[in-house]
């Protein structure tokens, strides 16, 4: 009677040895796209984080370049007034898609509402021509918009003189509702750790004397 040797069906050490190769092949190509992803999102981080300091700069550029100053009794709040962190005025500047007219604006740092630790440059605006009475006319309601998040301080200055006999001259403060500055200079600082950086801005209002 013919005898039937039996086979063991399991791996053997060269085959155990060409799947551990593989595998660690698959792993390292898996690790690399995963490392390629992550830094692709990181650089998309950077360029949004990046973009938003120029958009920011433009804005405020625009607000400042078209301020209004004067006082007149039927129109109380049109003052421009400032402090080294704090800045209200009204400008005929009105974003794409806003009502035209006068806006009253304030530009200054405020808290974000998710993370009161964390801090924001922000512009509120609220429409001051025309009135809400006229039919067809904004509500008189405010705007608060985030310009930039992540703003640990604010440095507001303005060059110009405190009176018609006095040579301008830079200021923490402007206390001349009626005049404007000749110059603004805002300047914003990030937390340590932050890579972004805000070079030197100074802005002209146009219609300053």
């Amino acid at each position: 009677m013919r005898r039937t040797r039996e086979r063991n069906d399991g791996f053997t050490l060269v085959e155990m040895l060409i799947a551990l190769a593989l595998t660690a092949i698959i792993a390292s190509l898996l690790v690399g796209a995963i490392s390629s992803a992550g830094q692709a999102l990181r650089s998309v981080d950077r360029h949004g984080e990046d973009a938003a300091i120029p958009a920011a700069r433009g804005g405020l550029r625009q607000l400042l370049a078209e301020a209004r100053a004067g006082v007149e009794p039927s129109e109380p709040g049109r003052e421009f007034v400032g402090g080294s962190d704090t800045l209200s005025f009204v400008s005929s500047f009105a974003p794409r898609g806003q009502y035209g007219g006068l806006w009253s604006y304030t530009i200054t740092l405020d808290a974000n509402g998710a993370d009161p630790k964390s801090t924001g440059l922000v512009v509120s605006q609220r429409v001051v021509r025309p009135s809400s009475s006229i039919a067809g006319g904004p509500p008189r309601i405010e705007i608060r918009t985030v310009v930039l998040a992540g703003v640990k301080s604010l440095k507001l200055r303005y060059f110009g003189a405190a009176d018609k006999d006095s040579p301008p001259h830079w200021q923490d403060s402007w206390r001349h509702p009626s005049r404007l500055p000749r110059l603004v200079s805002i300047d914003i600082g990030f937390a340590q750790k932050d890579r972004r950086r805000w070079t030197a801005f100074v802005a002209a209002p146009v219609f300053a004397q």
